[in-house]
């Protein structure tokens, strides 16, 4: 185990590279990255460890359904939109549709959405699916769809919902269909989490975001299920965000199997 640093969860640049070992060809110990003395007392200190690389072999060996979700989800952080990616496949595996969230970009493939509130992941993967019977097909998303994701989910009639990481902003969403029989009719099965490092990294990417479009209540909700991650991430924004957005998705997550919150 490395040596624990200080890091500034504000938004603002430091002084060196919030990546020292970026340049170095490996991990190092992080440097303490101070701002100016008169802007401490603005600043809460998170402490952040790094442990020495493992075995990031997870990452080869994913499914293919799952790594495509996660590279559609890191090209929605990279773009400041909400990092979800969502793929949907036929009964045999077959990709038939796929989309990512778009809601701070100005464009889209044609038949989905940018620019919106409404530009979810789910909602851009579904928006061209013609009128039929998905009963068997399968949409993996990087994140449990919110309310709008389900309601989308169940009018276009797909079978099963997979998802790598929970989202407690919308727990109790699966008792929707105990309320009425036209609920139920067509309701997907919700399989996940998916437990492990891929739904680590889709909590981690999403509570970066959160907390750099201020969005307290998501992170609230996040707090007494993994606190721990909601730590992590304070560490992250800033200039350490800016520096992973620069990176492939490759390099991005090797580094975050590598770090944890300090105790």
């Amino acid at each position: 185990m490395l040596a624990v640093t200080r890091v500034m969860s504000r938004d603002r640049p430091f002084g060196r590279s919030p990546w020292p070992w970026a340049s170095l060809g490996g991990v190092a110990a992080l440097r303490n990255e101070l701002p100016d003395a008169a802007d401490r007392t603005t600043i809460a200190e998170v402490d952040l460890v790094v442990d020495p690389p493992g075995d990031a072999s997870y990452w080869d060996d994913i499914d293919p359904v799952w790594r495509e979700c996660f590279e559609l989800a890191w090209e929605s952080f990279r773009h400041h939109s909400i990092p979800v990616g969502a793929v949907l496949v036929d009964p045999h595996g077959a990709v038939v549709a796929r989309g990512r969230n778009r809601r701070s970009e100005r464009t889209a493939p044609s038949g989905q959405i940018a620019g919106s509130n409404l530009a979810h992941a789910e909602i851009n993967a579904l928006a061209g699916l013609p009128p039929g019977d998905y009963s068997a097909h399968v949409l993996h998303t990087t994140l449990e769809p919110c309310f709008l994701c389900t309601a989308a989910i169940r009018h276009s009639h797909i079978g099963v919902v997979r998802f790598a990481a929970p989202d407690p902003a919308w727990a109790g969403i699966e008792r929707l269909p105990t309320l009425n029989p036209t609920f139920a009719r067509r309701w997907p099965r919700r399989d996940g989490p998916l437990g492990g490092p891929l739904q680590r990294l889709a909590v981690i990417l999403h509570l970066v975001s959160s907390l750099e479009r201020g969005a307290d209540a998501v992170v609230d909700c996040h707090q007494e299920l993994s606190p721990d991650l909601v730590r992590l991430a304070r560490g992250l924004v800033g200039a350490r965000a800016h520096e992973l957005r620069s990176m492939s998705f490759a390099e991005a997550v090797e580094l975050l199997s590598q770090y944890r919150s300090g105790t």
